[in-house]
């Protein structure tokens, strides 16, 4: 056991207790990490349990998202049901809880 402490998040640790709360459990030392209720993570445990996910393709959002229908989306999962172009305009119409755009909706 060493006898090494880390100050991090107003607590001290020891060295070896200083890991990731989620399913990795890797150590955190020297590395960064993000928080939530008193625990650290790594960024993937984070971003996999945490993270807001794409209504498109269910993967995790990380940047800017489009809220729209009552979901998050990434950007470029943000197009039309039927050509997939991608919807950049503030107007659509929706089928099937999913974006039209203004060519195929009419």
């Amino acid at each position: 056991m060493s006898l090494r402490t880390i100050k991090a998040m107003d607590q001290s640790w020891h060295e070896e207790c200083f890991v990731c709360a989620g399913p990795c459990k890797k150590p955190l030392v020297g590395t960064s990490f993000y928080e939530r209720d008193g625990k650290p993570y790594c960024r993937i445990d984070f971003e996999q349990m945490f993270a807001a996910r794409c209504f498109g393709c269910t993967k995790v959002i990380t940047e800017n998202a489009i809220v729209a229908l009552n979901g998050k989306w990434h950007r470029e999962c943000f197009k039309c049901k039927k050509c997939q172009t991608p919807i950049t305009e503030s107007t659509f119409a929706v089928e099937d809880q999913k974006p039209l755009c203004a060519a195929c909706s009419g």
